[in-house]
C-alpha cells in the first residue's frame, strides 16, 4: 500500500526549485527508516492551514490503493493525546470528516524541532564552526516552546559562513541527512509518525 503524506512547509508557487529540494529531503529522510519508504509520495503543501485544505481534499479524492496521511506543525505545546483534538479547529474549518482524523501527526513543536536533534546532520549544512553548545538539551525537545528552537538554531549557526538558518535555504538540506533515531528518540510524536510507516509497509 503507497502512503501519500501532506506535509507543511516548502515554498509554494513558482518556486519550483525549492518545492522539489523540500519534497526530497523529506523523502530521504523518511526513507532512513527504511529504504523501502523511497516509494513515499510526499506533497509540500506551504502553510498548516494550506496543507490540511489539500488533505482536506484528497481525503474526498482518495484512492483505494493510497493511505493519505498529515504532517503539520503543532506551534504549540500539546496536551492531547490524540493530534486531531489539537488541531481540531483547523480541521473543523477544513470540513476534514471525522473518519478522516486517523492519519494525523505533528511536527511539535516545529519542523526546526527535529533538525536541532542531529548535530552531525546540520554541521553537514553549515560546516565544523557550528556551535553545537547552543542547541537544546532538553531530551524532550517537544517541551522547548518555538521560539526558544528557532533562537538556539539562530545562536548555532552564527559563528559559521552563512550565519543565520534559513528556512527554505536550509531545511531541505538538513531533513536530507537528518537520523531519524535522534529525532525519534527525543520527539513521542515523531516516532509515532516511524511506527505508522514503518506499519504501512506490512499492510
Amino acid at each position: 500500500m503507497r502512503v501519500r503524506i501532506y506535509v507543511e512547509g516548502g515554498p509554494k508557487g513558482t518556486h519550483a526549485d525549492g518545492l522539489r529540494r523540500f519534497k526530497n529531503g523529506f523523502k530521504q529522510h523518511l526513507a532512513r527508516l527504511d529504504p523501502r519508504l523511497h516509494i513515499l509520495d510526499v506533497s509540500p503543501c506551504g502553510s498548516t492551514e494550506e496543507t490540511i485544505r489539500d488533505f482536506a481534499r484528497a481525503l474526498r479524492e482518495q484512492r483505494s490503493d493510497f493511505i493519505v496521511a498529515l504532517l503539520v506543525d503543532s506551534d504549540a505545546p500539546v496536551t492531547a493525546d490524540d493530534p486531531a483534538i489539537h488541531l481540531q479547529t483547523k480541521l473543523d474549518s477544513a470540513k476534514v470528516p471525522q473518519n478522516g482524523r486517523t492519519n494525523i501527526f505533528m511536527m511539535v513543536q516545529c519542523m526546526e524541532a527535529w533538525l536541532v536533534t542531529d548535530r552531525t546532520a546540520l554541521e553537514k549544512c553549515f560546516g565544523e564552526k557550528l556551535r553545537a553548545s547552543a542547541l537544546p538539551t532538553n531530551p524532550d525537545i517537544e517541551a522547548v516552546s518555538k521560539t526558544d528552537v528557532l533562537a538556539a538554531l539562530d545562536a548555532a549557526v552564527k559563528p559559521t559562513p552563512t550565519g543565520r538558518y534559513h528556512k527554505v535555504e536550509h531545511g531541505a538540506k538538513i531533513l536530507a541527512n537528518l537520523n531519524p533515531d535522534r529525532v525519534g528518540d527525543r520527539s513521542w510524536h515523531a516516532k509515532n509518525l516511524h511506527t505508522f510507516l514503518r506499519n504501512t509497509l506490512q499492510s
